[in-house]
Parts: structure tokens; C-alpha cells; sequence
């Protein structure tokens, strides 16, 4: 069985606190997923230079992920225009197979 992941890369200057609540476990992101029995959870990782961090969102398949935004577009894009100013960039670097 494999799972879906997507990774995204995040340069924060400032704000870094307030980053790390809104995308660390018991953040907003985490409790809008989580309402998907599909969502497998996500991992917040920082740079040592404090500045750069990956977040991981793992489901059960791309299907499932996009099924959810599918349903969720409109409160999606409301918690994603209310964390465009914790961050300076955002990137997608791609979505993977997490192999098991």
C-alpha cells in the first residue's frame, strides 16, 4: 500500500511563531484536514537557519485529496488567503508516493 503525499517548501522571515501554529499539528490546517477520514496527518519540519520549512500532508491516495478539496474549496481558500502573510513564499515541490 502506498500513501499520497504532498510537499510544500515555505521561506518565513517573520512570524515564524505564528507560522509554526497555524501549520504544526494542532494548527488550522491539521484541524480543517482532519475533519477527512482519508487525511493521514502532516509534519512540519524547519531549517536549521530558522527561516525555511517543508510541511507534509499525507492521505490515503491523490483521489481522496482532491475528493476533500473538491467538497472543501471555498473554506480551503479562505484559510489559505488568511495564512498568505505568515510567509514570504510558497512552493510546491511536488506530490509523492510514500512508499511502505
Amino acid at each position: 500500500m502506498s500513501m499520497y503525499c504532498l510537499v510544500w517548501k515555505y521561506k518565513v522571515s517573520s512570524n515564524q511563531a505564528k507560522f509554526e501554529e497555524e501549520y504544526s499539528r494542532n494548527g488550522s490546517w491539521f484541524k480543517f484536514f482532519e475533519s477527512s477520514e482519508d487525511y493521514l496527518g502532516s509534519e512540519l519540519m524547519k531549517n536549521s537557519d530558522g527561516k525555511n520549512y517543508v510541511v507534509i500532508d499525507k492521505w490515503m491516495s491523490k483521489a481522496d485529496y482532491q475528493d476533500f478539496l473538491d467538497e472543501n474549496k471555498a473554506e480551503y481558500d479562505q484559510l489559505n488567503e488568511k495564512c498568505k502573510s505568515l510567509y514570504d513564499e510558497e512552493e510546491e515541490m511536488g506530490e509523492f508516493d510514500l512508499l511502505q
